[in-house]
């Protein structure tokens, strides 16, 4: 696919492991912001569609954010970071049809693909934010959005929709949530899930987080999973959501933010972050004595 220039997008970033992405884009409380960014994803016409007809989301809603998390993370932290990202792309070439509107959509359409990972760069964002004590400033947002298109970029697809600055996201962002995601079928069957506190547990979270509060597990996850949706969103679709609600938000958010430093590196990473953590210390120079 043709795509921007290289100048047109500013200088390729770093990712490696002194940056912001490499440190958050593995840690596993993007897990209690992912179900709401989830949403939003299968919100997108064209992504609804392909998660609908083309896997088992209906009757196994969790598969499908198992099968992910490791084409999410790999073109990161594998080996060969770009060979992940071509075999991931090239997973989504037979991802296309029809939609129920009648519109047809492919899953490597640039404007899709690229939907599909702004809302991986907003919830690593969002986990800095809500669930941890670092305090982004706006040279901050600007690294790691600058990071977030090179980890695109590995993907091997289309530059053209990637907006060249955090500013510019921020924007296209906006717009998309106003004005082109729908109530899917799948995003309708995800939101009904989390309303009725249908979900028995969230996908990789130490059993500690659970126990924040001691709130019953079908409640907590209703409450990160539409609580993290975009206020305007929540709106727009008539999603019902409380002062209460936003008091028990901000208390689970308090008391991961207190928690999590005190959890060994194997709770806090997924495997695929640990094994690049591992590789990077293990080729770090050592300092002269």
């Amino acid at each position: 696919m043709a795509g921007n220039s290289p100048e047109s997008l500013g200088p390729v970033a770093d990712i490696g492991p002194d940056t912001l992405l490499w440190e958050y884009a593995g840690d596993r409380r993007n897990m209690l912001t992912g179900l709401s960014y989830g949403i939003l994803e299968l919100m997108h016409p064209a992504i609804g569609a392909g998660v609908a007809e083309h896997s088992n989301f209906f009757d196994d809603p969790m598969d499908r954010i198992r099968r992910s998390v490791s084409g999410i993370l790999g073109p990161l932290y594998d080996v060969d970071g770009e060979s992940t990202g071509h075999t991931v792309r090239d997973y989504h070439t037979a991802i296309k049809g029809v939609d129920e509107s009648g519109r047809r959509y492919h899953a490597l359409d640039p404007e899709t693909f690229w939907w599909a990972h702004a809302t991986f760069h907003r919830n690593i964002e969002h986990v800095i934010d809500r669930f941890s004590s670092r305090v982004l400033d706006e040279q901050n947002r600007e690294q790691l959005y600058g990071q977030s298109k090179e980890w695109y970029r590995r993907y091997g697809v289309s530059m053209l929709p990637v907006p060249a600055d955090q500013a510019a996201f921020n924007s296209k962002w906006e717009h998309t949530c106003s004005s082109i995601l729908e109530m899917t079928p799948a995003a309708e069957h995800a939101v009904n899930m989390a309303v009725d506190e249908r979900v028995d547990r969230l996908l990789a979270m130490p059993p500690i987080i659970w126990r924040l509060g001691k709130i019953p597990t079908g409640k907590f996850v209703r409450i990160i999973t539409i609580g993290g949706l975009p206020e305007g969103v929540r709106q727009r679709f008539d999603i019902p959501w409380s002062e209460r609600d936003a008091a028990g938000l901000e208390k689970i958010e308090a008391s991961v933010r207190r928690i999590w430093p005190l959890l060994p590196e194997r709770a806090r990473y997924f495997p695929q972050a640990r094994a690049g953590r591992a590789r990077a210390v293990s080729v770090a120079p050592r300092q002269s004595l």
